[in-house]
C-alpha cells in the first residue's frame, strides 16, 4: 500500500488528508520534526526547532480534527518560520550574533493570524544577516546548502535562505519569509519553488524585524499555486482566491527586454526560453515591448548617493552594527553601513524619482496580465567562491537581486514559478509582476502558467 503522503506533499493535500481523518497532525509533526533532526544536524538549515511549542499545537489541531472543528484547510499542517518573526518566548536573531538576546514577549501578527487557522510553528529558519543580502550566505549561524547538486555546494539564495530550503528539504509543508529586494522570490526560484512577494503593507510587519519598513512585505514560499493561494488568505484574513477554470489562453503576457533579459547565463536563458514557448503553445500571448523604466529603477535603486532601503536600514540597525563590527560579516556591514553618508536631501530626491518612475511603469503596463521576467538572471555559485566577500561575492549578489528589485523599488506584487534547470542541475525560476494590491488576479495567472507548464 503506497504511504499516504511523502516530503513532497503540497500543504493543501496534507490539510485534505487531515480532514479527512486519514492523518494525525501529531504523526505528522513528528514526521517533519524527526526529518529536521537527522537531515539537518549542524542546523544550518533551523536555527531552532520549535518542539514542545509544534507537538503541542499538532495535538490541538489533532483533538479539533476528531471533533469536526478544524479551523480551515490548513488546520494540522506544519510550517518553518524566518528568523525575523517574533515567536513568543524565543530569540528574534535575525541572523545575527547582535540580537540573540532578543527574547519575543509576543507572537508577530501573522505568526498569531497562522496560529489561529491551526498551522503548526516547526522552527525558526537561518537567514542572511539583516536580511540584507540575495545570496544566503551567513557564516554565524551557517548557509543552507542548495540541494539540487550533490556534488558543489551552491548558495540556496537569500535572504529567506533556510525558509525556502526548509521547503525544498522536506523539512517543513510550507515556509513564511520576507521580501524587500527579492527574498522570498530568489531563494524560490533556485529551489524550484513558488515565491509570493506580497505588496507591500498588505500583511501587517507587526512583530517582524524589520530591514526597510517602506519596502518590507511578508510572503510564503510553496511547492504551488494553490497552496500559494491558500496562504495569502491566511495571511491577509480573507477568502482565497478560486483558482477554479483558470487558463493560460488569451492571457496578455509583456516581454520588456532591456536590462532584465540582459546577461543571463545561457543554460538559464535556455530554460526560460522553453518555458516561454510553453506558454505560448498553449494560448498566451506575448507582447514585446520596450519598458525603459525597469533600467530607470534599476539605476535608481542601486547608483544613485541615496535609496530608500539603505537609509531605513541605517536608520534601524546602523547603531547596533557599529558598536558590535567585530560580530557582523563584512559584505553586510558595509552594504549597510553606507546609510551614514546619505543625505536627507538626495533621499527626497530619489523618493520623487521613484515615485515619478512607478507611474509610468503602471500607465505603460496597464493593459497587459503581467511582466514577464527572469526571476534571477544567473545559477546559483557555488558558497566557496563568494563565502570571503569581496568583489565577487557583490557582483553576484547585485546579479541575483536585479530583476526581483525592481518590483520592490515599483511597489509591485510578484510570484515566482519552476521553469526548468540550469546545466548544474539548479531550478530557474520565471516571474510574473503586476500592479499593486492585484494578488489575487496574479495567483489566477500563475495558477495558469503551472497548468500549462504540465
Amino acid at each position: 500500500m503506497p504511504a499516504l503522503f511523502d516530503e513532497n506533499t503540497s500543504a493543501l493535500a496534507l490539510g485534505r488528508l487531515i480532514g479527512a481523518g486519514r492523518l494525525d497532525p501529531r504523526d505528522l509533526a513528528r514526521f517533519y520534526l524527526d526529518r529536521a533532526q537527522a537531515l539537518d544536524p549542524d542546523r544550518r538549515i533551523y536555527i531552532s526547532l520549535l518542539e514542545k511549542r509544534a507537538l503541542c499545537e499538532a495535538g490541538a489541531a489533532a483533538e479539533r480534527a476528531r471533533n469536526g472543528q478544524r479551523r480551515g484547510p490548513l488546520d494540522g499542517v506544519p510550517v518553518s518560520w524566518k528568523d525575523l518573526f517574533d515567536l513568543e518566548g524565543t530569540a528574534t536573531a535575525s541572523g545575527s550574533l547582535l540580537r540573540t538576546d532578543h527574547i519575543a514577549v509576543h507572537d508577530a501578527e501573522v505568526v498569531a493570524r497562522a496560529t489561529r487557522a491551526g498551522l503548526v510553528a516547526l522552527g525558526r529558519t537561518t537567514m542572511t544577516e539583516f536580511a540584507f543580502s540575495g545570496l544566503g550566505i551567513n557564516p554565524h549561524f551557517g548557509t543552507p546548502a542548495n540541494p539540487f547538486d550533490s556534488h558543489v555546494e551552491r548558495v540556496p539564495g537569500g535572504s529567506s535562505s533556510g525558509a525556502a530550503v526548509s521547503v525544498a528539504r522536506g523539512l517543513a509543508a510550507a515556509a513564511f519569509g520576507t521580501d524587500t529586494g527579492g527574498s522570498i522570490r530568489i531563494p524560490a526560484a533556485w529551489n524550484g519553488l513558488v515565491g509570493l512577494k506580497t505588496t507591500a503593507g498588505l500583511v501587517p510587519l507587526d512583530g517582524v524585524a524589520p530591514l526597510s519598513p517602506s519596502l518590507d512585505s511578508v510572503g510564503a514560499i510553496t511547492r504551488d499555486v494553490e497552496d500559494a493561494a491558500a496562504f495569502l488568505g491566511l495571511m491577509t484574513r480573507e477568502k482565497p482566491v478560486d483558482l477554479d477554470g483558470v487558463s493560460i489562453k488569451g492571457a496578455v503576457l509583456l516581454l520588456p527586454g532591456g536590462r532584465a533579459w540582459e546577461d543571463l547565463d545561457t543554460s538559464v536563458a535556455r530554460a526560460l526560453e522553453g518555458a516561454i514557448q510553453r506558454l505560448v503553445r498553449k494560448g498566451a500571448r506575448i507582447v514585446e515591448q520596450a519598458l525603459p523604466e525597469l533600467d530607470e529603477i534599476d539605476d535608481l535603486a542601486w547608483t544613485l548617493p541615496a535609496t530608500r532601503l539603505v537609509s531605513e536600514a541605517f536608520a534601524l540597525w546602523g547603531d547596533l552594527l557599529a558598536a558590535g563590527k567585530d560580530k557582523v560579516y563584512p559584505p553586510v556591514y558595509d552594504r549597510l553601513m553606507a546609510g551614514a553618508n546619505m543625505k536627507a536631501g538626495d533621499l527626497v530626491r530619489s523618493d520623487l524619482r521613484r515615485a515619478e518612475i512607478t507611474r509610468r511603469y503602471l500607465a505603460a503596463t496597464a493593459g497587459v496580465d503581467a511582466v514577464l521576467l527572469p526571476a534571477v538572471s544567473i545559477g546559483a555559485p557555488a558558497i566557496a567562491d563568494l563565502a570571503g566577500g569581496g568583489p565577487a561575492y557583490f557582483q553576484a549578489n547585485r546579479k541575483a537581486l536585479r530583476n526581483t528589485t525592481m518590483g520592490n523599488q515599483l511597489g509591485l506584487c510578484a510570484i515566482t514559478l519552476p521553469a526548468g534547470y540550469d546545466t548544474n542541475g539548479v531550478p530557474v525560476g520565471l516571474m510574473l509582476q503586476s500592479a499593486p494590491y492585484t494578488e489575487k488576479k496574479l495567483l489566477r495567472l500563475a495558477r495558469a502558467c503551472e497548468l500549462a507548464r504540465g
